[in-house]
Parts: structure tokens; sequence; C-alpha cells
């Protein structure tokens, strides 16, 4: 069970033209007007406001146990010890080489986790210079989990899946996560609001999403994609596959079913649980059908998984190299 929202910021900008081009000189020395729009916004942003806006916004929330922040491929920051509270070190190592970053900037990414009524959450704010007309110049991402399904060091798949079971099976454990989320995502965005009252924050998205078992993803998608999961990129684990079976099994079988998004094994929406064939290839769960699947290939990934909790800057690179060539992600 993911926990996935994602805040829309639009600030004011500029249209980016194209230089004019043979005919289009030819269309204008015949009294026409030709269209030099390039389909992208320069934004109305400095690297450094965006930082101060981020940071105030976030200490009002109490979410100050900074990850990283990257501006264009220049990692400022980076938490590898584990650190809580350090949002200040991490403001603190931005200003201090701001003068040679200067104002403009192609991308940001600043990113924190904040442990909340029983959620863990990732937070990143990614902010672009330049970025198409119909998309937003900030999105701040929030991808989480429930603490108690989070696999503990050391723990085997058999272990995690008969310390679990009963938690997916009850339905207040999905809905009192979804209702304490949807708080969160708001009150992160009247947060952004205030801290940026030139701009419009808006929530594109606030949901619990259910994976539907079958592929595995071979994959991380890149930041900017719809599917992507901030909380994946820092806190792998192959025990999730045991969470998708037991989870997809529990919700069928509720009197009541729980509000969720099913999405499929990439991440991408696929519809709710009354949506035409959404149950179909639905795994064998018997004991000897998917969930013994998931348990066992749990298990041969059982070295990764000792790992999970350990300290964000290194779950960061073991999962897919977030600061060792995965910054060109607008490209």
């Amino acid at each position: 069970m993911k926990l996935s929202g994602v805040i829309a910021v639009r600030v004011a900008g500029e249209v980016v033209l194209r230089q004019p081009r043979f005919w289009d000189k030819v269309k204008r020395a015949f009294g026409g007007e030709p269209d030099l729009r390039t389909g992208a916004t320069r934004a109305a942003l400095e690297a450094g406001a965006v930082v101060d806006a981020v940071r105030d916004a976030l200490t009002t929330l109490g979410a100050t146990n900074a990850v990283s922040l990257v501006v264009d491929d220049l990692v400022l920051f980076q938490d590898r010890a584990g650190r809580p509270d350090d949002l200040g070190d991490l403001f603190l190592a931005f200003h201090e080489q701001s003068a040679a970053i200067g104002g403009a900037f192609g991308l940001l990414r600043l990113a924190v986790e904040h442990v909340e009524a029983g959620l863990h959450l990732v937070i990143e704010v990614q902010a672009r210079g330049e970025h198409p007309v119909d998309e937003p110049a900030v999105r701040v991402v929030i991808g989480g989990r429930v603490q108690a399904f989070e696999p503990r060091r050391d723990e085997s798949a058999d272990a995690y899946r008969a310390r679990i079971e009963p938690l997916t099976k009850d339905r207040a454990t999905i809905e009192v996560a979804r209702l304490q989320f949807d708080s969160f995502v708001v009150r992160v965005r009247d947060a952004i609001a205030a801290a940026m009252p030139e701009a419009t924050a808006t929530v594109a998205r606030a949901e619990v999403q259910v994976r539907r078992p079958g592929q595995t993803p071979t994959t991380t998608p890149p930041p900017t994609a719809p599917a992507y999961d901030p909380y994946w990129a820092y806190y792998p684990s192959p025990l999730w596959m045991v969470t998708d079976v037991l989870l997809w099994t529990a919700i069928w079988s509720m009197a009541m079913t729980p509000d969720v998004t099913i999405v499929n094994f990439a991440g991408d929406a696929i519809g709710g649980l009354d949506t035409p064939g959404v149950s179909e290839h639905m795994p064998d769960i018997d004991g000897a059908g998917g969930l013994a699947e998931a348990t066992d290939g749990a298990s041969d990934l059982g070295d990764a998984a000792g790992d999970v909790g350990g300290d964000v800057g290194d779950a960061a690179s073991d999962a897919g190299g977030f600061f060792d060539g995965g910054l060109d992600i607008f490209d």
C-alpha cells in the first residue's frame, strides 16, 4: 500500500520564443506574424527564493529532517549520516554556495522525510526554471507508507508476512491512513501557498494506492513521471512484494471495500475496485500460489531487505544511483 500525493504550484512566467527562421522572416515581410512559441515557459523563480520558501513551509509543518538538495548537476546537501532536524544545515549549505549558483537554474530538487501519526513520508520538491506550458513550475511529490507495514532490519520474508497479515485484513488500517494522508497533503499545500503568496498551489493527487500483483518493476520511474514514488527512491525493499499480495487479497474479501486506487506493476493508475477488468489475473492466495511466490521472491532478495531502515543516503544509492547519473530527469 502506497500513499501518493502531488501538489502543483504555478507561478508567473514568460513564454519562451525561438529565433525566427528564414520562412518566418519571409512571412513577416508579407505582413504575416509567425508563431515563435516553443511550448515552454520560463518561470519567474530564483533558486534562493524556492529554497527559502520551502524551508519556511516545511518548518511550520515540523518536517525538518532533510534528505538532499540538488541544483542542476550539483549536490549541495546529502544526509548520509541520517541526522534528524537538519533542514537548517541544508539551508546553510545552499546559501554558502548560492553565489556560485546564481539565481537562475534548470532543475532544483529538495527532499525531506517526516514521520507523523504512524505514517513515514518522503516529500520531494521539484522546481524548474523552464517548463512546458501545461505543467507547473514546481511540483511537491509526497510518497509514504504506514509505519507498521515497513520491513524491519534483518526481518525475514516469513516473519514479515506473519507480522503484517493481520493488519492488511483490518479495513480501518487503510481508512485511517487515507484520512491522515489527505490531511497532511492539504496542510503541505496550505504551507506552500502561505510561503509563496505569488503562487497558486493545488492538490493534484492524494490517494492510497494498492499495486495489483503480477510483474515486478525493474526500473524506477523518473521524478517527472506520474508514477514516481520518492519513498521508494530512498527505501526500496523486496518485502513490499509480500505487502502487495496480502493487501490485494484482503481488500477483495472486505464487507465494505476501502477507497483505494489500483495501480499496475509500473505504478500507473488503472482504476478503482469497481473498474471493469481490474480484478483479472488475481493471484492464487492459498499458501501455495501468489503469496508463496512473493514470499520466496522476497527471501531471495533478503540481503537488500536487511538494509531497509538504514541511513537515507545509502538507501538512495542502492535505489539506482539517485545521486549518480540520475539528475537529467527533465531531458
